[in-house]
Formats: structure tokens, C-alpha cells, sequence
């Protein structure tokens, strides 16, 4: 269950059986229990960010169980801080907590406070899973803190329409065949541009960056807690990234912006990078192109963005049943069910082939983009994360926006990146050679 941009995505369903996008007033999730943020009262119960589980999916758990007296509390604010601060003190868990992928890391470094989930069966259950996501909540030593619910497998999202018209390859695999090397998308970026001088193909610097160094499989600590932010592998991103600036392709559009969304809208931006819930961010952006987009596999492999699992706390009773409703809840039914209320992709394999997951998207112009995004979630590469992995590289991140925005000199953005990035790794504890 992927946490970017809540409050759009809440409010979008993707009726992909139906062929269609339909756009809800809102997505109540949350059942009996005063989500006050306590896990007292009888019951199994369940701690979960804005969005929660589709009432469809909490009526089918109710059903099955109807001896559990379970139920869905929504958690707002700060979802990482207020887990970790129930787990240290010990009293008002729930019997199951939602854990977001980029806090994982973290709390597998205090796996004491979680069930190892092998103890209760969950080793007999990760093929169900796609592999990789359900390693991404293993310990080092083998400890399972949590099942997945969902991967963000990335792609292309593009304007068809502005593509052909401007004698640009159009068709999904088309377009993916001319695009398999960043240079190639960065020339098409040139060719559209020449066309349009106001229309570009990339949406900022960070966009790129952020893709290209997940792609390498490694990010800015290894597992052996040395930081490699300064490596060829993070130096590759950093330069592609550069490339798409001096190239003349680049937006500069800062992310979740008024601009952004005029320029989604007016097809001034007419391609982005996401995963398939970045399918809800056109549609709120740019309701009226409906119909005139499509995705194709962008360069490189698929990276993933968001995903997250469900666990178990370790001070709580009735553990063998919440398991059970922890594999009821993400079974491919529900998880199938769970695309269609927020599109999130399903981590379950069954899921992925579900006739909700492989209908057709009428704002992608009938197309099947469930294909699309398991084929991009074959190729995934395994990444290590470390808990402070997005302390060291936000120095990256502020670098190149100063590239963007004040043509700061990369040479000289790079060196302050990496500088800034040491200090940060050796105040964390993370050895800097």
C-alpha cells in the first residue's frame, strides 16, 4: 500500500473490470474502533495510514472471521513516529500494523519489537509473493517482519496523442523499443522540444536521478554499513540526470505543485515516470485528457517506488489469528479488490493475473497497464536499504535542484553533495573510507 499523495489517491478508483476511472467523493475505510490511535478493546485490530483498506475488503475480513471482532483504525499525523513510540512503550498496540516500505529498513533494525512471522507460517507463503518485495522485510538473520501488500514497479506514462502528432513513436511497444537506453529517451526529448519549444519529456533533475541509482541495484550504504553514496554507481545517476539539463529537456517542475499539474493539463509535459499509482496523479491533474494516454517500459529495468507489508507487534496476544487475517486481508481477492479501490499494485503473483488488475483503463486509452506493470515488476532489482540511506543522499537531491534552479555548477554541486553526505554518514554511525 504505497503512501504517495494520500489525498489524490484516496479519492480515485480504477475500474479496470469495468474498463473505466471513477472518481469517488471520498473512501471511508476505518470501522469499529475510535480511532483515537490505542489498540485496546477486544478484538483483532489493525493500525493503517489515510486511505486504510476498501470496505469491501474490511466486510470480506468481518465475514470470515466473525468471531474476531476486527477492526480498521485509520492513523493520521506522523504514521512512523506513532508506531514507534506505541512499540517502546509497550501498551495500546494493535494486533497488526501496516509498516510503509521506506520505514522498513528502520524497524528491521529493532526487529525485536515485531514477530518473527516464520514462527507462524509465513515462510509456506512467500511464493504466493513477489520475491524480492517480501525480502525487502527480512532480517539479515532471517527474521520475517512483514507481508507484503503492494510494489510500485515504475514505467512511462505518456501523452500518445502528442507523441503522434509530432511523428514520435506512439504504440506502448513501439515506443518502449526506441526508448531502451536513457540516451535514445533523451534524444526523443530533443526531437518533441524541437517541436515544441514549451513541451518537455522529463519533469525535474531529481526524477531522473532517483530512478537511475535504484536501477543499479545499491543505493547509499551497503549491508556491511559503509556508505557508497560517492561510488561510480551513484556518480552514473548523478550524470544522466546532468545530461537531461544540458540536453534542454528538463521542466524543472517541482513535484506536487500547482505547475506541475497546468503543465500535465495543457501537455507540456506530456511524459513522467511513476508507478501505477501515478496514474492517479494524471487523472486529478489533467481529467481532461482521459483517453489519450498510455505506459510503456521506460529505460533500463523497472526500479520499484513505495510498497508496504503488514506485521505483527511482538507484545500482543492472539498472534496465530491475526496471521491468519494478515493472509486473508492480502490474499489475491483482496489485493485485487485493493487496486481497484486506490491503484495499488498487488505484491500478491495470483493478484497480478486477476481479471480487475488486466482489464482495460480508459484514461490509458483501453489499455491493459496491469500487463505493463507485471512485466516491469519481473525485473526489479533487489535493493538494499539502510535507515539512514535517505539522510545521506537528501545532500544529492538538494544539489541538483540548485543545478536546476540557479545553474549552480554540477562539478562543484557533486563535490558538495558528497561532502555533505560523508558528514551526515559519519554522524549516523556509517563508516566513510
Amino acid at each position: 500500500m504505497t503512501h504517495h499523495r494520500l489525498t489524490r489517491r484516496s479519492a480515485l478508483g480504477l475500474g479496470a473490470a469495468a474498463g473505466s476511472l471513477a472518481l469517488f467523493t471520498g473512501c471511508s475505510t476505518s470501522t469499529s474502533g475510535s480511532g483515537s490511535g490505542d489498540g485496546g478493546g477486544d478484538g483483532i485490530s489493525l493500525w493503517i495510514w489515510p486511505e486504510g483498506f476498501a470496505d469491501d475488503v474490511v466486510a470480506d475480513i468481518t465475514e470470515r472471521f466473525p468471531d474476531a471482532g476486527f477492526r480498521q483504525t485509520v492513523q493520521g499525523g506522523d504514521f512512523k513516529q506513532k508506531l514507534q513510540t506505541t512499540l517502546q512503550a509497550g501498551s495500546g498496540l494493535p494486533n497488526i500494523t501496516g509498516i510503509k516500505g521506506e520505514d522498513i529498513a528502520h524497524f528491521a533494525s529493532v526487529a525485536d519489537y515485531f514477530v518473527d512471522l516464520n514462527t507462524l507460517g509465513a515462510e509456506d507463503h512467500k511464493a504466493e509473493y513477489a520475491d524480492w518485495k517480501w525480502e525487502q522485510a527480512t532480517t539479515k538473520d532471517g527474521r520475517q517482519l512483514g507481508v507484503p501488500i503492494d510494489i510500485g514497479p515504475t514505467a512511462l506514462f505518456y501523452r500518445f496523442d502528442i507523441f503522434e502528432q509530432h511523428g514520435l513513436p506512439s504504440e506502448p511497444e513501439e515506443l518502449a523499443a526506441a526508448i531502451r537506453e536513457w540516451e535514445q529517451l533523451f534524444e526523443l526529448g530533443k526531437e518533441l522540444k524541437a517541436a515544441d519549444a514549451d513541451t518537455y519529456i522529463i519533469r525535474n533533475l531529481s526524477g531522473v536521478f532517483d530512478l537511475a541509482w535504484r536501477q543499479s541495484g545499491k543505493a547509499f550504504i551497503d549491508e556491511d554499513g559503509a556508505f557508497i553514496g560517492g561510488d561510480s554507481h551513484i556518480r552514473q545517476a548523478w550524470d544522466l540526470a546532468i545530461a537531461a539539463h544540458d540536453a534542454g529537456i528538463n521542466a524543472a517542475l517541482e513535484s506536487n505543485t500547482p505547475d506541475l499539474a497546468s503543465a500535465v493539463a495543457a501537455g507540456k509535459l506530456p511524459a513522467d515516470f511513476g508507478a501505477s499509482w501515478h496514474l492517479a496523479d494524471l487523472v486529478v491533474d489533467a481529467p481532461d485528457t482521459s483517453g489519450k494516454w498510455h505506459v510503456c517500459e521506460h529505460p533500463g529495468d523497472a526500479a520499484n517506488l513505495g510498497g508496504s507489508f503488514l506485521g505483527i507487534p511482538a507484545d500482543v496476544e492472539d498472534q496465530d489469528q491475526a496471521f491468519e487475517i494478515i493472509l486473508a486481508l492480502l490474499d489475491a481477492k483482496n489485493l485485487a479488490r485493493e487496486y481497484t479501490h486506490s491503484g495499488n499494485f498487488p505484491a500478491n503473483l495470483e493478484a497480478m493475473e486477476s481479471s480487475e488488475v488486466q482489464g482495460e483503463v480508459e484514461f490509458l486509452g483501453g489499455q491493459v497497464a496491469g500487463e505493463v506493470f507485471a512485466h516491469a515488476a519481473e525485473y526489479v532489482r533487489p535493493l538494499y536499504e539502510d535507515p539512514a540511506d535517505g539522510t545521506v543522499n537528501a545532500p544529492f537531491y538538494a544539489e541538483l535542484a540548485l543545478v536546476e534552479a540557479s545553474g549552480k555548477d554540477p562539478a562543484e554541486a557533486w563535490d558538495a553533495a558528497v561532502s555533505e553526505a560523508e558528514r551526515l554518514a559519519e554522524q549516523n554511525g556509517i563508516t566513510v573510507s
